[in-house]
């Protein structure tokens, strides 16, 4: 044992030397990727060990011979604290699950995945522990993103609970708080706070949309920076419009609401969905409350009783297909970026100034640097049936093929 130790520890010691030395100069994208693939994995093997040295310090712990895992992770201070309480976390729940440490050691699952689970089933008393089969779970994380994942473990938790997340939304209200001072150091007055989901993407909705304002009064560019968020902030308390002008109705929230039908008109059921257009998860109850005061826009996907098909009469995409996008996209619909959809333009996959419609088929949400790549930089998309997405490069070449787009 001692000397399968002394193994180990020569093979990390000998890691940052090795990886540093590796030469990419000479490697092709596809080279790249499959170089990137494992690393992900070496990435996820390491989260892996770190959770067995919590482990074993946790073991020791109890013998007395060592600090528990918490204070152990940190080393000699160079770890944040929050992150050695999230690894000794994904220790405590291995000890719980074995197939979860031997899931991320072996590199299917990264503890960003432990996490999620981790982090819902602290809402679990002992006996709806005991409820929630983790087997499945962990199969699926294996084949979904972290962000994916993590509203997959959230709704399996809140069917255990059996509120739907009523709880949860109360328990966020209540935490939700707001808190300004005068620093006077910089002469400048500073925020901090924290507000629930619901509250949340409403406020940033309407952040976005006063900034996209206020560069529109502007006659420029939208330019998405801390500033000009600043700037809208203030114009939605002052209620002042882009022009300067008082206008109240500028201050009222929007917020789009996903909900099955099911849901909607009978109440929670095993498959519900009830999302905000980001993603978070809202109560059956919350829904109920929006309803009270809402305009209600019915979205359907496949033409038969709103018109999201526009033809060639309108350049633009009408709000109810913008409604229809943001069902199906969260975000920019280019492989791996993540700037929310409200930052994005509806893009022509065959464009119109070439003979396009303005179909919810010809639709893709981008955000700006995308676009531009598209237009300026000769990429192309190809646009599937189950709204699957082709990205080629200018040469030719298929760059990636972006899933088709799902709410889990």
């Amino acid at each position: 044992m001692v000397c399968e130790s002394s193994r180990a520890r020569a093979a990390l010691v000998a890691f940052p030397g090795r990886v540093s030395s590796l030469d990419l100069t000479a490697c092709g994208e596809a080279t790249l990727q499959t170089v990137l693939a494992e690393v992900r994995t070496a990435q996820r093997c390491l989260e892996g060990l770190a959770i067995r040295i919590a482990s074993r310090s946790n073991e020791l712990s109890v013998l007395g011979r060592a600090a528990p895992a918490a204070e152990t992770m940190r080393g000699d201070g160079s770890v944040a604290a929050h992150q050695a309480r999230r690894e000794a976390a994904r220790a405590d729940l291995a000890a719980e699950v074995p197939s979860v440490e031997q899931a991320v050691v072996s590199g299917e699952i990264s503890g960003a995945h432990v996490d999620s689970i981790a982090r819902h089933r602290t809402r679990l008393s002992e006996e709806q522990r005991a409820d929630l089969d983790l087997g499945p779970l962990i199969d699926r994380a294996m084949r979904l993103p972290v962000e994916t994942f993590d509203r997959l473990v959230k709704r399996q938790v809140d069917k255990v609970i059996t509120d739907h997340g009523l709880a949860d939304t109360v328990s966020k209200q209540a935490a939700s708080e707001f808190r300004h001072w005068f620093d006077r150091d910089l002469g400048m007055g500073r925020f901090a706070g924290a507000l629930d989901p619901e509250r949340y993407e409403a406020l940033i909705n309407a952040i976005d949309h006063r900034a996209a304002a206020l560069a529109a009064a502007a006659g420029t560019a939208v330019q998405r920076n801390r500033n000009l968020a600043a700037e809208a902030l203030v114009g939605l308390v002052t209620a002042a419009s882009p022009d300067g002008a008082q206008d109240a109705r500028s201050r009222l929230p929007s917020l789009l609401v996903v909900v099955d039908h099911k849901t909607a008109t009978s109440g929670p059921h095993p498959g519900s969905i009830c999302q905000t257009e980001q993603g978070h998860d809202l109560a059956p109850e919350s829904l109920a409350r929006l309803c009270c005061d809402a305009t209600l826009r019915k979205v359907t996907l496949d033409g038969q009783n709103v018109p999201i098909d526009v033809g060639r009469r309108h350049r633009t995409a009408t709000d109810r297909q913008w409604a229809a996008l943001k069902t199906m996209h969260s975000t920019c619909a280019w492989a791996g970026c993540t700037a929310p959809i409200s930052w994005c333009q509806a893009h022509h996959i065959h464009e119109w100034e070439h003979g396009g419609r303005t179909d919810l088929c010809n639709l893709v949400p981008l955000c700006s640097s995308h676009h531009h790549r598209v237009h300026e930089g000769q990429w192309r998309l190809t646009l599937l049936p189950d709204r699957s997405l082709k990205i080629w490069k200018p040469d030719g070449s298929l760059h990636k093929t972006v899933p088709t787009p799902m709410r889990c």
